[in-house]
């Protein structure tokens, strides 16, 4: 069940990563953190991540929506992308909240509601900071939003670590919530 602690935390990941999208540089050329992606790929993806969870309460697989991991989802506006995007995703994960045994067909293994919405604050979170470590250097994660993933974080990094999509913990590289996730996902400041 998606609790309103979840909401709030999702809606505050949507809302950092729309601040990140309006910095210089997000939206270019320059290298991320994601070893071959520039801060726009990594914002496209991003971008493409709204479409792709959304579809996946329709019943439909992740090869339906495939194209989103190499469109460009940008576009001129990419905070109103990032805004309709977000809120339709949301509005699903509202609808479906109490849906404890509703299945979603991703990419990797079928997952619950919930476990979907930790998914997508993990992502708006780590890939905002790939793009805004390279934009703005010594950028520092929310505490409450890293708190939120390593508290309900582990089952995705798992599912993610199974599936080969993430690599090995790291030790952190220094004190307090921002470097334990970094570190949990496989990143150092």
């Amino acid at each position: 069940m998606i609790t309103d602690e979840d909401l709030r935390m999702l809606d505050h990941a949507t809302a950092t990563f729309e601040q990140i999208l309006t910095t210089d540089g997000a939206l270019g050329d320059l290298p991320s953190r994601c070893a071959g992606w520039s801060t726009r790929d990594v914002a496209n993806h991003v971008l493409g991540g709204a479409i792709r969870y959304t579809h996946y309460f329709t019943g439909g697989s992740g090869d339906d929506v495939a194209w989103t991991r190499t469109a460009d989802h940008a576009g001129d506006d990419a905070v109103a992308v990032h805004r309709t995007l977000c809120a339709a995703l949301r509005d699903e994960f509202v609808a479906h909240r109490d849906d404890a045994d509703l299945a979603l067909h991703h990419p990797i293994r079928d997952v619950d509601v919930v476990t979907l919405l930790v998914l997508r604050v993990q992502e708006l979170v780590l890939h905002g900071w790939d793009i805004a470590s390279v934009t703005a250097p010594g950028t520092e994660l929310d505490p409450d939003l890293c708190r939120y993933l390593l508290d309900r974080g582990a089952p995705v990094r798992a599912m993610l670590r199974d599936g080969g999509k993430l690599g090995a913990a790291l030790t952190p590289d220094g004190d307090g919530p921002a470097a334990a996730v970094l570190a949990e996902w496989g990143r150092q400041r």
